[in-house]
């Protein structure tokens, strides 16, 4: 009896690793940390035009969207399986 439950539980665990969704938010989290923490102080030092406030704030802007397509991206994977 212990052993069948053991075995239900371990199938539930893999089971609930399946869906891609939470695969594609990781990697969403992943690239907007490091877009935060690579590319922000190099945009305060090095720009073209000499007005690091605005290009901050564009890097920014466009940061937030990717991460917001991404998350969009990756609830219409819930149901797609893992092909690992």
């Amino acid at each position: 009896m212990i052993r069948l439950l053991f075995l239900l539980f371990l199938t539930f665990l893999s089971c609930e690793q399946l869906s891609r969704e939470d695969q594609f938010r990781e990697e969403c989290d992943k690239t907007r940390n490091r877009s935060y923490v690579f590319m922000l102080p190099i945009l305060q030092r090095h720009t073209t035009d000499g007005n690091t406030e605005t290009n901050s704030a564009v890097w920014i802007g466009n940061a937030e969207l990717a991460y917001k397509k991404c998350i969009s991206e990756s609830e219409k994977n819930r149901y797609n399986l893992r092909s690992n």
